[in-house]
């Protein structure tokens, strides 16, 4: 009875992929095959390498990343809270000490960098995690180990009916192997 449940769990059924895989050893092989694909109509297009290319980045056209404004809007968000607690506090409990005067911006200042500094670098892992679409839990392509080591990887995701095509477009780019997935 409790194989039956933990089978699924502990082997389950390896996923099904509808597209095309090219092998690539040239980082300029395979950016001029990602500049083809997009101008040939396919913008889904997922790219898997060891490490991250700038040819590849332009040739997918991708802009900069937005992980720098959820950071300033956090940093912001944070030193807006860091300052707004002390105001809150000093109005709600106001204690004169030594003479100073109540609304003294020299000792917030380290209250609200303080909480500028957590609520930035809060917003920064929580922004990357999101916009890299971490965890994935579903896998959405066929993966080579390959593309640990040395190989660059361009995932297409089509019909069956347009396979063909694509593969040959792969390979007139200098794939060294292509996987017809379908």
């Amino acid at each position: 009875m409790i194989d039956k449940l933990l089978d699924p769990i502990l082997n389950p059924k390896p996923p099904k992929f509808n597209g095309v895989m090219g092998i690539y050893y040239y980082i300029d092989d395979a950016a001029d095959a990602v500049t083809s694909l997009r101008q040939a109509g396919h913008k889904n297009l997922n790219v898997f390498s060891p490490v991250p290319h700038h040819e590849i980045e332009h040739a997918l056209e991708q802009g900069p990343s937005l992980v720098r404004w959820v950071t300033f809007v956090g940093g912001l968000l944070g030193a807006t809270g860091g300052f707004g607690l002390c105001y809150y506090t000093i109005a709600s409990w106001p204690l004169v000490i030594g003479g100073k005067e109540l609304f003294s911006v020299p000792p917030m200042t380290v209250i609200g960098y303080e909480s500028m500094i957590l609520i930035a670098g809060l917003s920064n892992l929580l922004g990357m995690l999101a916009l890299a679409r971490l965890p994935q839990t579903k896998a959405v392509a066929p993966y080579d180990p390959r593309f640990q080591e040395d190989r660059i990887g361009i995932w297409v995701p089509c019909a069956p009916g347009a396979t063909d095509r694509i593969a040959q477009l792969m390979k007139g780019h200098g794939a060294e192997e292509v996987q017809v997935h379908a």
